[in-house]
């Protein structure tokens, strides 16, 4: 038989080309398939993200109690499947705004009203509702406008109230439609601590306080400070008119200027200056036991000071004097002391100085006569009873005051306390150093005087019923007149109580109010029967 024939080598070549042509298109055409699959997913899946704010910088009153932000809030990050939205339908705070959602298949936030259990479609979030658009202590909080502060201690402590903000970003893989896929990992990504901010001197209640009580007066303009005695703290600092912070343009266009800030606005002064006076005396060694007779008027080098009691007082030491707000006494007591002695003192217990709170937020200086307008007469005659180019603000009334209180040791009034991390604890910034502005003895007998005008005279309208207090009344004229000729005076009364271990100084201020007695004294009351009550 015939041995085969071996195949030519040539034919073996062809063969293995032919096979290597084949298992590279075949490679091809797999890798080709391999890439699809991989674009199909990258098309069929993406990711979802949602930013959840939680809490802004917190502003709080001396006990850590919220000024700016409400209750404590639940959010919910809510993948809408039938069961998960039915098992918060009757938690949610506003079921309108979650309407909207009900038909998308993606995630969307929501409030609830309560605790929820959460789940792989419900992510649980707490916060707090912030009150941008409060009344409560506005002209010291501020407001904002377009999210950007303008004022106060929302613009003063901007920059860490900002840090302070707490929210977190929840991520989902989603499909093309916005589904979130079974399975697939969610994120949950928080930032910052919800809690921290700013703490303030003030005390709610009695910031409440203060202001229900100007909600009383008219005209509807003026402030109501409560100072702590001892430290200088500002428990409470109320102005009126208030504003409505939603809508910023039409309170821009009110004639009764309620974006001003009376309690940090400077005024003609009136009778709460002749504390000043008294003071002044005392320090230069004359004795309360001075004594003048008044006659229903005082001339100074020609020019004419009236009394208001027209045929005159009769003889007065300087208690009795201060009782009936003689101006005639304070007159002849003030051609007494120097140019010096009465400018020294006055600004020994912060007169023509302004005090600054934060930054941004601060009182006016007013002002004070210079030693050598003092040294015209009448100049010095007009200061002694507080009139003539004296203006001062009812937060250096409210200093004044409380110096006297405080055996004659001046404390700045101060807002700030300091700043917290969590709503807990205190970084306490440095307070302004005390210093001794009048001797304790002067002092003690100008207060014995505060106390004789509201207990013994007959119509000392400040006198709470409920404790004992100390006061003085003014009814300072301002140099402006009614078209019926009648002139403008604004309505003060300072004080402090309880006597005999003071703890609060309180001033009030109605700017045109008239008498001191009849508009501010009742207001003066109010809020000292209100802060007793309370037992604050």
């Amino acid at each position: 038989m015939e041995m085969m024939k071996k195949p030519p080598i040539r034919l073996y070549l062809l063969a293995g080309i032919l096979f290597l042509c084949m298992t590279g298109v075949l490679i091809q055409l797999c890798t080709a398939a391999q890439g699809d699959a991989v674009a199909a997913v990258g098309v069929r899946q993406g990711k979802y993200h949602l930013h959840v704010p939680l809490s802004d910088g917190i502003i709080y009153d001396c006990n850590f109690q919220p000024l700016n932000a409400g209750a404590p809030s639940v959010k919910a990050v809510v993948n809408p499947t039938p069961d998960t939205l039915a098992s918060i339908f009757t938690k949610l705070r506003n079921r309108k705004e979650v309407q909207s959602h009900l038909q998308s298949v993606s995630p969307f936030i929501c409030d609830l009203t309560e605790e929820a259990e959460g789940n792989q479609n419900l992510i649980i979030l707490h916060g707090r509702e912030m009150c941008r658009g409060s009344r409560f202590a506005q002209h010291l909080l501020g407001y904002q406008q377009n999210g950007e502060p303008m004022s106060g201690i929302e613009r003063a402590y901007a920059g860490w109230l900002k840090s302070c903000a707490a929210s977190a970003d929840v991520t989902f893989t989603v499909s093309a439609r916005g589904e979130v896929l079974a399975g697939a990992e969610t994120t949950v990504l928080q930032h910052g601590q919800a809690g921290g901010g700013v703490v303030t001197t003030l005390h709610t209640d009695i910031q409440k306080i203060a202001e229900d009580a100007l909600k009383t007066v008219r005209p509807n303009a003026g402030a109501a400070i409560v100072l702590d005695c001892k430290t200088g703290n500002i428990a409470a600092c109320a102005s009126t008119p208030v504003y409505d912070p939603d809508n910023l343009s039409a309170a821009m266009q009110r004639s009764d200027s309620p974006f001003i800030n009376r309690a940090l606005s400077a005024y003609s002064v009136g009778s709460v200056f002749k504390l000043v006076t008294a003071s002044a005396a005392l320090e230069s060694g004359f004795s309360a036991k001075y004594m003048y007779e008044c006659t229903g008027e005082v001339r100074v080098y020609g020019q004419r000071f009236r009394c208001h009691k027209q045929d005159g007082h009769g003889l007065l030491d300087m208690q009795h004097a201060m009782m009936c707000s003689c101006n005639p006494y304070f007159i002849s007591l003030s051609r007494l002391l120097s140019p010096q002695a009465m400018h020294d003192t006055a600004e020994s217990l912060g007169f023509g100085q302004k005090i600054v709170l934060a930054e941004g937020l601060e009182s006016a200086a007013g002002y004070l006569q210079s030693e050598a307008e003092l040294q015209i007469e009448a100049e010095k005659a007009n200061m002694s009873f507080g009139q003539g180019k004296l203006l001062a603000t009812p937060l250096q009334i409210a200093a004044m005051t409380a110096c006297i209180v405080n055996d004659g040791i001046y404390s700045e009034p101060h807002l700030i306390l300091g700043c917290t991390t969590d709503g807990k604890s205190l970084n306490r910034q440095e307070q302004p150093v005390q210093r001794r502005a009048l001797r304790s003895d002067t002092a003690a007998k100008v207060r014995r005087m505060m106390v004789s005008v509201l207990e013994r005279t007959a119509s000392a309208n400040g006198k709470p019923q409920n404790t004992r207090a100390g006061g003085k009344t003014s009814t300072a004229q301002t140099g402006q007149f009614r078209k019926d000729g009648t002139e403008l005076c604004h309505a003060w009364m300072t004080g402090f109580f309880p006597v005999n271990q003071p703890r609060y100084t309180v001033t009030v201020f109605v700017e045109n109010g008239g008498s001191g007695n009849q508009t501010a004294a009742p207001v003066f009351r109010q809020i000292i029967e209100k802060i007793t009550d309370a037992g604050l």
